[in-house]
C-alpha cells in the first residue's frame, strides 16, 4: 500500500534519497514523521512541527530539508 501523503512547502523528504532508517521518527521531538508501507519517511502531523531542523541533521543521507519556514513563526 503506498502513502497518499505529500511534501508540504517548507519540509521536503526526497523519497529517492531515502533509506528508511527511521531516524527522524526517532528523532523528532513533536513526533511529525512517520514510515510508509515502503520504509520511506513522510510528514503525518505537519502542523505539529517547530521547523527545528533535528530532522535534517539526524538524517544520514540528507533526504529531509526544510525549505521555506511558514510565516507564522517568522
Amino acid at each position: 500500500m503506498e502513502c497518499a501523503c505529500q511534501n508540504y512547502n517548507w519540509i521536503k523528504i526526497d523519497k529517492e534519497k531515502c533509506i528508511g532508517c527511521s531516524l527522524c521518527v526517532e528523532y523528532c521531538p513533536r513526533d511529525v514523521f512517520r514510515m510508509d508501507d515502503d520504509r520511506s519517511a513522510y510528514v503525518k502531523y505537519r502542523d505539529d512541527c517547530w521547523y527545528c531542523d533535528v530532522c535534517t541533521f539526524v538524517c544520514p543521507v540528507k533526504a529531509i530539508t526544510v525549505e521555506e519556514v511558514p510565516y507564522l513563526i517568522k
